[in-house]
């Protein structure tokens, strides 16, 4: 029954799925994946309250299929267990920015298949999804063409700089959509009556396709893209044989039902999961377009997620509690990860989707993130059973549900971002939908009975609460973030009072870890500021100080209370102890001491902190404690550059640098295939004032590891020492170009053309720094 409500409703959701995918505000404080989250929130709750005011709730109860698809709830509900037996239920209602793995985002994905599939239940709405949703990835790959052909020259942010930035989310998100929009020109091609026109405009949009998905040169797009096409071109055969010699303009004979495009597409796929990488590479000379997205191994995540469940049966079945992920990443890191260039990268998602959901939320949510999808395969086996769909009927099923399967097979095997899984929920519910009342009579149009209207009322306000709160709860935190991103920006900017202004309003809106985390942050700035200023008379700059102490304190204090089991927060009130060391305050080396130690407890891994630990030792004359945490950092990393550094620094303020020499000869013979120790034999050289000496083991550093930039670094400053300027320069261009954002190696190039010392300018030496030069 038409309702205009129900159509404003329909447009609500359209609207909703669409901003989901493609909002985007080019700032650098834009809260990307929440901001598109809240958008989408807001606008199903607007069609939730139309629908349920058009009447949509008391026809949705009669129809066919409304147990079942009620039956997705059960997704926030093995949520909600999971969250009450939580390791740390403070991440797992809403976690840090409403991610995927959390009761409120597990709400909304299961409220976006229920409307979805009452929506969209007809040939009319779910041809409308269809076309929408196409034209939307449309406008995406538009957009990404103009940024990697022309840049910034077309589009005028410096937010798109980086031409692999998109309006979508990841890099390898865009490339599962493009993947998702050739699956939808295959069916247009293969199973849906077209005009030679239309024919024409999918083959070359589907060329495109191929194109960005040759820029993208995501394995797993290229897998999904080949399967579909072998989907398709069998289902388009044996739909051909079928209706051959009973519908007009069915190809006749075998050469003639071929699905000769779903053919080619697969060879094409094949040929690009085999040689994809040439491509590329190809490609991207002409078009320099560069992306990085690492992610744990499937082996790393089944060894943390097994040492988080410990045996127990418990946790197999309701696991370690929605968001903890990250936790039990960083108490179970296998060791061999502080090796690789990724050692610092705190991962809050496994190797995929469900099988990170396996170990937070155990097998009962893992089934009920598959549940949808079964349904859909239901609805598809009993549609084929009683075989009433028309061509059109079967095109545009295929669509919807193999478009669903797409995107449930990328969760399975990756990490989408929540608008992709906000979409996979919105198909899936719309082909369960269209499909399910297939071959039914329709629901009369009498007036329902009086219980069944207060059913439908009952549910229609339960529903329209579900989506208030998960709309305020996301619109909420999404204007929090919004005034973290932009207090970050400004404490990047060395502005300290400007990033606490922002980071107390941000507070005001939500009182958010990240939000109480920065303002401590801010708060160290401000005070070693105030320890600097020699300007202000001592009495304004005392009282200046013990305000801005008083009130750091207290937001890390809040930080802490709000996510005990986080290192983050415990980390940044160190440094503030750290600070206050420094100053010879009476009890801050205890305090800061403890406070590492406490951090260190959750971040058993991380050789920063135990680096911290030994300078903090070092500073206060602990020469057993320097040397024990500064041995334990580089027993967890034993590349670890900075650590390295200040055992170098430790060798010269001892006047030790002889016997530090022969103990690194010594160890360099032991194990000469080991780079960091060549690369500490080198740096002992050129701090004690050898460079000439430096140059061999540095060069062994690098022949062993070929990008280890610091060797480099260092080997390009000893090299000009000696008078070799164009080997020293062309370490240096190597050097900026992988790490395009570091000043300090433009000065160093900038003096070397101009024949100047190659540290003129420079505000500290590399070897007093406490940092090393350049980021491996």
């Amino acid at each position: 029954m038409y309702s205009r409500l129900q159509a404003w409703s329909r447009g609500l959701y359209l609207a909703g799925i669409v901003l989901a995918l493609v909002l985007v505000i080019p700032t650098a404080w834009f809260p990307f994946q929440l901001a598109k989250v809240a958008v989408f929130a807001a606008l199903l709750l607007g069609a939730a309250v139309l629908f349920v005011a058009g009447g949509g709730m008391r026809e949705f109860v009669r129809s066919h299929g409304a147990w079942a698809t009620l039956a997705v709830f059960l997704l926030p509900a093995a949520y909600t267990l999971s969250a009450f037996l939580s390791l740390d239920s403070t991440v797992s209602w809403s976690g840090f920015s409403v991610e995927w793995d959390t009761v409120l985002f597990t709400t909304l994905a299961a409220l976006a298949f229920v409307f979805s599939s009452a929506l969209f239940r007809t040939q009319r709405t779910a041809r409308l999804l269809y076309t929408t949703v196409l034209w939307a990835l449309v406008a995406a790959v538009v957009f990404q063409f103009i940024a990697i052909l022309f840049g910034t020259s077309v589009i005028p942010f410096q937010t798109f700089a980086d031409r692999s930035v998109n309006l979508v989310g990841k890099w390898n998100d865009l490339g599962l959509l493009a993947s998702l929009a050739f699956l939808f020109v295959l069916v247009q091609i293969e199973l849906r009556r077209s005009s030679n026109l239309m024919r024409i405009g999918s083959m070359v949009l589907g060329v495109a396709l191929v194109l960005l998905l040759a820029f993208v040169n995501f394995s797993l797009a290229w897998a999904l893209v080949l399967v579909a096409s072998l989907c398709v071109g069998l289902y388009s055969f044996i739909s051909h044989r079928g209706e051959e010699g009973e519908v007009q303009h069915v190809p006749r004979g075998l050469m003639g039902r071929m699905p000769w495009i779903a053919i080619g597409s697969a060879m094409v796929s094949i040929a690009f999961i085999f040689w994809g990488p040439l491509f590329n590479t190809g490609l991207t000379s002409i078009f320099p377009v560069s992306s990085l997205e690492v992610r744990p191994s499937y082996q790393s995540t089944q060894a943390v997620l097994s040492a988080g469940r410990d045996g127990s049966f418990g946790r197999t079945l309701t696991g370690t509690g929605p968001n903890t992920f990250g936790e039990l990443w960083l108490a179970h890191k296998p060791a061999e990860v502080n090796q690789s260039a990724f050692w610092n990268l705190d991962f809050n998602v496994g190797f995929s989707t469900l099988t990170t959901a396996l170990g937070t939320v155990g097998v009962l949510g893992v089934l009920a993130w598959i549940l949808p999808f079964l349904l859909v395969l239901a609805a598809l086996a009993r549609a084929w059973r009683v075989s009433v769909l028309n061509r059109e009927d079967k095109g545009l099923a295929m669509a919807l549900a193999a478009g669903s399967f797409l995107l449930l097979a990328s969760m399975i095997f990756y990490v989408p971002s929540q608008n992709l899984i906000l979409l996979a929920l919105t198909l899936a519910g719309a082909s369960f939908g269209f499909l399910w009342r297939q071959g039914r009579p329709a629901v009369t149009e009498e007036a329902p009975s009086r219980p069944v209207q207060l059913y439908a009322l009952a549910l229609g306000m339960l529903i329209i609460i579900a989506a208030l709160v998960a709309s305020a709860k996301t619109s909420q935190r999404a204007l929090a973030e919004v005034y973290v991103g932009k207090a970050s920006v400004a404490l990047a900017n060395g502005n300290a009072d400007e990033a606490l202004a922002l980071a107390v309003k941000a507070e005001g809106i939500e009182s958010i870890g990240d939000a109480l985390r920065l303002q401590v942050d801010a708060g160290g700035t401000k005070l070693a500021g105030l320890a600097q200023n020699t300007n202000t008379p001592a009495a304004d700059l005392q009282t200046q100080f013990a305000a801005a102490l008083q009130s750091t304190i207290a937001a890390g204090q809040k930080a802490i209370a709000a996510n005990p089991d986080d290192y983050r927060p415990l980390l940044s009130m160190a440094r503030v102890y750290d600070l206050l060391s420094s100053l010879k305050v009476e009890g801050a080396y205890a305090q800061a001491s403890s406070t590492y130690l406490a951090a260190l407890s959750r971040n058993p891994q991380n050789p920063t902190i135990t680096l911290a630990l030994s300078r903090l030792s070092a500073m206060n004359g602990d020469q057993a404690g320097t040397i024990e945490y500064l041995r334990a950092s580089l027993t967890q990393k034993p590349n670890y550059t900075d650590a390295i550094l200040f055992l170098v620094q430790l060798n010269v303020a001892n006047n030790d640098l002889n016997s530090a020499v022969q103990a690194a000869q010594a160890a360099v013979q032991s194990a000469p295939g080991v780079a960091p120790l060549w690369f500490q034999l080198g740096l002992l050289y050129y701090a004690g004032g050898a460079p000439k000496e430096a140059i061999a083991p540095l060069e062994q550093a690098l022949k062993i590891q070929a990008d280890y930039a610091n060797a480099k670094y260092f080997l390009g400053l000893s090299y000009y020492t000696q008078s070799r300027q164009v080997e020293a320069l062309q370490l240096f261009q190597d050097l900026v170009r992988t790490n395009p954002d570091n000043q300090e190696i433009k000065l160093v190039i900038s003096n070397m053309q101009a024949g100047k010392p190659a540290l003129e300018g420079a505000t500290t030496t590399p070897t007093q720094s406490t940092t090393a030069p350049v980021q491996e």
